[in-house]
């Protein structure tokens, strides 16, 4: 997954109340309606934890690389507004905190983890 395309272009601003009325959303995937409980439920402040955050972050990037990875469908900003709608989380925090490699996030160890349970 390239999440670090998809968290750098969050990093270039948040969402404003005008700008989901004039940005084209293209977005299949109501976010507001899935299941973020992998990060909003252990992701806590004041002190992000990097290692727990990441993961979390990880878990709900990873299932939607491919949406989010595609700057013309909006999946991207809608996914971080509502990921800071509930979990309160400061601006850019899991740009600045989740470091994949070359190839973005480590994804596929996301994945072996999630076929374990």
């Amino acid at each position: 997954m390239h999440a670090d395309d998809a968290l750098n272009a969050h990093m270039l601003g948040g969402r404003g109340l005008l700008e989901k009325f004039y940005v084209k959303n293209d977005c299949p995937v109501e976010f507001e309606k899935e299941d973020l409980s992998p990060l909003i439920g252990i992701c806590k402040g004041p002190y992000y934890n990097p290692l727990v955050c990441c993961n979390g972050f990880v878990q709900i990037a990873c299932k939607y690389a491919e949406l989010i990875n595609n700057v013309d469908n909006g999946c991207s900003n809608d996914l971080f507004y509502v990921l800071n709608k509930h979990g309160g989380y400061p601006n850019n925090l899991f740009a600045q905190i989740c470091k994949g490699d070359k190839e973005g996030l480590p994804c596929d160890k996301a994945r072996a983890n999630k076929g374990r349970h």
